[in-house]
């Protein structure tokens, strides 16, 4: 695989973007809030769709923190992660409540995917140590 250098202005790009595509999906739960909880299907694709706030909002986050800190910089649990499901869970939660414990459901689901994908993508492995070159035949021989 070659590595390329990611230009600072892919960061700047991928977080506006994400950001954006965050607020649509927000206005769009908002507004269509009256059909999302009109039946019990449309009420769990609300959280599915609210799952998308989440993976935006890292998106964006995340972007936003490796064009601040570096290339190497990596988004944590406690701090990023959570942050991004409590915006989305609350989002959801103006819909319906049954909205906000689906989208908790499919963001981890999501956070699973995307866990994947990252350690594809950007864990480096190192070279393979050396073989270890075990002596044949030392010691002492039973006699």
């Amino acid at each position: 695989m070659i590595e390329r250098p990611i230009p600072q202005k892919a960061h700047i790009g991928s977080a506006i973007i994400s950001c954006i595509l965050s607020l649509v999906i927000y206005g769009t739960l908002r507004f269509y809030a009256e059909w999302f909880t009109s039946s019990q299907i449309t009420t769990i694709f609300g959280g599915f769709v609210s799952s998308f706030i989440f993976i935006f909002s890292l998106t964006s986050l995340s972007n936003i923190e490796m064009l601040l800190f570096g290339e190497d910089f990596a988004c944590k649990f406690l701090p990023e992660i959570v942050v991004c499901l409590l915006i989305s869970v609350m989002s959801a939660g103006i819909v319906h409540r049954v909205c906000a414990t689906t989208c908790i459901l499919f963001s981890i689901l999501a956070l699973y995917f995307i866990d994947r994908i990252s350690n594809d993508c950007y864990n480096k492995t190192s070279a393979a140590p050396e073989a270890i070159h075990y002596r044949r035949g030392g010691g002492k021989k039973n006699k």
